[in-house]
């Protein structure tokens, strides 16, 4: 294993790791019921076409990468090829439709931001599945310190593993391929009670490994217990000490919670600040480099960008606009859709995406890291206009007015949102397995067999 001594471990909780529950329900119940109370409430524009940044000049400016905890430096949305009306009307249209934080940089320059950011942007706000890309990012500070490699086997690092399951390697579980078994409600019964990465190995498979993409949850988890076993340290001890501190994150911009087993949750859970999401970004414009310092292999970014045959469109916990096609996150089921992931962003475009558009959207080929953090865009009335009982999908519009503000490169225009037919029906499999935990449906064998199907 290229020189390497793997730590091996049980799948078990990390040792001294304080053991809190997830409020899964409550807290997906009290955004929603946020999100209706704030519908309306939207702040000015405070940076995005302000009257000091109509003049251009030779050359766009360009900001270094800021030192320590030092804040990014400011542009004018002219001196980074930048059109202000448009900017600003890109910004404005996502404060409409629920966005706490919008923050837009170029060139290393933090050009416009929304106008809830001068009291939100240091607030920790819930991720959801943009943990998921950061925990493929403290993967990748580990492949860089030597640690582990993404072709590893996990059982080269946890033991107790049936033979076919220890086959499984890491980039597997980076790119949801794995074939274990996944149901929504399981999984998020075991992210709420249980050791959720012994209840997940403990799967049987539903796919040959490498074949299939399933939006996994606790899955994800898997790959926090592989970083712990292979640092020999807690991962959030280590996330910190690695990745977040080296490019100026500090400890009271981020809040990341755990299962009941001790283990840091890998599928959601990370609260993290606007203006610390926007660091991450940028250490993945800059190909894992930050301030002269290697954090990550500028080859794990270049194939964390890159789908998979099984679904071009996500590639290392990061979704990806590589792919002419994609699958969905699969819930109800999953839909193919005959296009990239954002058909208004450059093909190079990759994110850290969750929730209710949480969005860190990384655009190599602009020189861009856009910030989205906030309620999710559905209860809000769309105030470009929408068809009756058809809101249109906040990510198209948002990025086709962002895209009009760029004057230096001719980005493509997908053309006006359109409606793409009605999701697929709900498969009753894809929410729940009634042979594994909590349900555990037993029986005589032939009503087992009648009732599973």
């Amino acid at each position: 294993m290229s020189g390497r001594r793997a730590r091996r471990a049980q799948a078990a909780p990390a040792s001294g790791a304080p053991a809190t529950g997830s409020p899964l329900v409550a807290a997906v119940v009290a955004l929603l019921v946020a999100s209706l109370v704030a519908t309306g409430c939207v702040a000015p524009l405070l940076e995005a076409g302000d009257p000091r940044a109509t003049s251009a000049r030779p050359g766009a400016e360009r900001c270094a990468t800021p030192a320590g905890s030092a804040p990014f430096g400011t542009a004018s949305p002219a001196g980074v090829d930048l059109d202000a009306g448009a900017l600003g009307a890109a910004v404005q249209y996502a404060t409409q439709r629920g966005a706490q934080s919008v923050r837009v940089y170029r060139h290393g320059c933090l050009v416009a931001r929304g106008g809830h950011d001068p009291v939100t942007e240091q607030q920790r706000f819930p991720g959801w599945s943009m943990t998921k890309g950061v925990v493929a990012t403290v993967v990748g500070r580990a492949v860089a310190l030597g640690l582990l490699d993404v072709d590893d086997p996990v059982g080269a690092y946890l033991d107790g593993l049936a033979p076919e399951v220890a086959a499984l390697t890491v980039a597997e579980f980076l790119h949801q391929t794995t074939g274990l078994r996944m149901a929504w409600a399981n999984d998020l019964w075991a992210a709420g009670s249980t050791d959720s990465v012994a209840d997940v190995l403990g799967r049987p498979f539903q796919a040959p490994p490498g074949s299939t993409f399933l939006y996994a949850q606790t899955a994800v988890t898997v790959l926090v217990a592989v970083v712990e076993a292979a640092t020999g340290a807690d991962f959030q001890d280590f996330a910190d000490r690695e990745l977040f501190r080296p490019i100026g994150i500090e400890r009271h911009q981020w809040r990341w919670q755990r299962d009941p087993s001790g283990r840091t949750h890998g599928f959601a859970f990370l609260e993290m600040a606007p203006v610390a999401w926007a660091r991450l970004g940028h250490l993945l414009l800059r190909a894992g480099m930050w301030d002269g310092r290697r954090i990550l292999e500028a080859g794990f970014v270049a194939a964390g960008a890159r789908g998979s045959a099984a679904n071009p469109g996500y590639g290392f916990l990061w979704w990806t606009n590589a792919g002419d096609w994609h699958l969905d996150s699969g819930f109800p089921d999953y839909r193919r859709l005959e296009r990239p992931v954002w058909p208004g962003l450059p093909r190079d475009a990759f994110a850290y995406s969750g929730l209710f558009d949480q969005d860190v959207t990384v655009i190599p080929s602009l020189d861009m890291v856009v910030v989205r953090i906030g309620l999710p865009p559905e209860p809000f009335g769309d105030p470009l206009g929408e068809s009756p009982g058809l809101r249109p999908k906040f990510s198209w519009r948002f990025h086709r007015l962002l895209m009009s503000a760029v004057t230096d490169v001719d980005v493509p225009d997908p053309g006006p949102w359109r409606y793409e037919g009605a999701p697929p029906p709900v498969d009753p499999a894809n929410l729940f397995e009634p042979t594994l935990p909590p349900f555990e449906l037993t029986g005589p064998p032939w009503l087992v067999e009648a009732l599973t199907g």
